[in-house]
């Protein structure tokens, strides 16, 4: 009987029950069982305890209320790899807690769900190990991971960006007056790009393309001249200005391991588009990405992922990242996906040309 391990790491978002639950009744089905491990790689880790924090997968547990629910049941963790090397624990030392943890469930496969990070510290763990036999199942809300059109994750943040930008309108039109919206996408501007087309934004700005403030200005006074008393801009929060820049955290070399944090670009605009004679206010949606009622696409391509996942160890292969491209489910090996650079927005994405084309200033392309 295979024992097959799963976990969550990084950052949260919709779709990765979905995940749990498809590589469950996937893993039910061919008589193997499944290990849930609690708090990503802190828990397979050996612990003070000498064990890893996990739980045994039942019915129970991984119900059909689980499609709708977002986060993870089995919890995740962004900050334990650099906390423990902040009180002294080497790098080294951290990758062997967790390959100990992996031997003493003895685990016959890894499902590991995660974004960037932790794709980079599985090819680090796995590079010498043939012993660690893993899965890479993507999801990150930036839709930043490369060869796949679409992680687990990306649809529903884009869903909720949505709703609220909706919701702001209404009251922009009220007042007459300018709202910059700031969005998450640390490394990309997805969330942006597509949530600014589909709410019908004026303006969107993400971090591929250097814009012109004054083209931003000239965008609200058209709009004010052309009887639409309104301007909505929606902006990536890790776009810059020439004043303002994002200060990058390292925790004694190990950035990597990290997530840097950006705030303030949306207060920042407003403040420039005021100094410009407009009425302007600015909205940050923050963690509200993360949640929401999980959408279709996320519950089908989470489900997917999860059965295939545990489909790839029954049949033995490992070292591997699933990707969802061209309307179909494409196996990469995950050192060719470490070894390129992270998917990011290009001038010529069909999304960019269709924002141009209906006339929204995405920046000096």
């Amino acid at each position: 009987m295979k024992r097959i391990g799963t976990l969550t790491t990084g950052g949260d978002c919709s779709g990765l029950n979905s995940v749990i639950r498809g590589a469950f009744l996937r893993a039910k089905a061919l008589g193997y069982s499944l290990v849930g491990i609690r708090r990503g790689f802190r828990g397979l880790a050996l612990n003070e305890t000498k064990q890893p924090d996990y739980v045994e997968l039942t019915d129970a547990i991984c119900g059909e209320s689980m499609l709708i629910q977002s986060g993870s049941i089995l919890l995740s963790d962004t900050k334990w790899m650099s906390s423990e090397v902040e009180n002294g624990r080497t790098v080294e030392d951290v990758k062997k807690s967790i390959i100990d943890g992996y031997r003493y469930l003895g685990l016959d496969g890894l499902i590991c769900v995660g974004g960037d990070g932790s794709l980079k510290l599985l090819n680090e763990l796995t590079a010498d190990n043939d012993e660690l036999k893993v899965v890479f199942v993507p999801k990150t809300i930036d839709n930043d991971v490369n060869y796949t059109d679409y992680a687990v994750g990306f649809q529903t943040s884009v869903k909720v960006a949505v709703e609220a930008i909706e919701n702001i309108r209404s009251t922009a039109r009220s007042h007459e007056r300018t709202m910059v919206v700031e969005v998450m996408g640390r490394d990309a501007g997805f969330i942006a790009l597509y949530a600014g087309i589909a709410s019908g934004a004026d303006v969107i700005l993400v971090p591929e393309f250097k814009y012109d403030l004054k083209r931003v200005q000239n965008k609200i006074r058209e709009n004010f001249q052309n009887n639409k008393n309104y301007c909505i801009i929606v902006v990536a929060e890790s776009v810059e200005a020439g004043d303002f820049k994002h200060a990058e955290r390292e925790v004694n070399g190990v950035v990597k391991y990290t997530h840097i944090s950006y705030k303030g670009i949306g207060h920042y605009l407003a403040e420039k588009i005021k100094e410009a004679g407009f009425d302007c206010r600015s909205v940050t949606l923050g963690h509200i990405q993360r949640g929401g009622e999980t959408c279709i696409s996320d519950r089908l391509l989470g489900t997917l992922f999860g059965v295939e996942a545990v489909n790839l160890i029954s049949n033995g292969t490992f070292g591997k990242i699933l990707a969802f491209s061209e309307n179909r489910i494409r196996i990469v090996n995950i050192r060719e996906v470490v070894g390129s650079v992270n998917k990011v927005l290009q001038k010529d994405d069909k999304y960019v040309r269709l924002a141009r084309d209906l006339g929204v200033y995405v920046g000096e392309i």
